[in-house]
């Protein structure tokens, strides 16, 4: 059996369910615990071999990263791994997409404007490097006012300030 383009679900739920037809058929004639337990690990481990056999080929990287897995997964561990990393490398490659100005958009840099150094009252330069975005600019010294005239602190305005208006629940 082979995932043949299909999703891994549909894959691992047609093998589920021949294992467990097999298993209903043919059940462990042994009687000794140890060579029960002995015989169902292997068969667990023939079980993840026979799942990543069958997985298509863009899963190659996936299938032996599983097989290098330590301790040996079991066929649950090995079906979470997989749709899992399939999932992770897809979002990694659509990633690859981005545009430039998508990357500074998210850094709160404006296209076209040069960076503002800032500079702490002491002289030096802060811990971010200077750099300021729209999160680390101070929403009073913009456009040229000095902060809240309410409570005088120069990092908001009087619309904002919650000393006046309170603060939110």
């Amino acid at each position: 059996m082979r995932q043949a383009g299909g999703s891994i679900e549909s894959y691992y739920n047609s093998l589920q369910g021949l294992w467990r037809e097999i298993d209903f058929r043919r059940p462990n004639p042994m009687v000794c615990t140890g060579d029960i337990q002995k015989w169902n690990s292997l068969l667990q481990e023939d079980r993840v071999y026979i799942f990543l056999d069958g997985l298509d080929d863009r899963l190659d990287k996936i299938r032996s990263d599983v097989l290098r897995l330590q301790p040996f997964p079991t066929i649950e561990q090995a079906y979470a791994y997989v749709p899992k990393e399939d999932n992770r490398q897809a979002v990694m490659l659509a990633g690859t997409e981005t545009t430039p100005g998508a990357v500074l958009a998210s850094k709160g840099i404006k296209v076209g404007q040069p960076p503002v150094l800032q500079i702490n009252k002491s002289g030096s330069i802060p811990s971010n490097g200077g750099k300021a975005n729209a999160s680390t600019k101070t929403k009073g010294t913009e456009g040229g006012g000095s902060g809240c005239t309410y409570c005088g602190n120069p990092k908001h305005t009087r619309e904002t300030c919650f000393k006046l208006h309170g603060y939110p629940e």
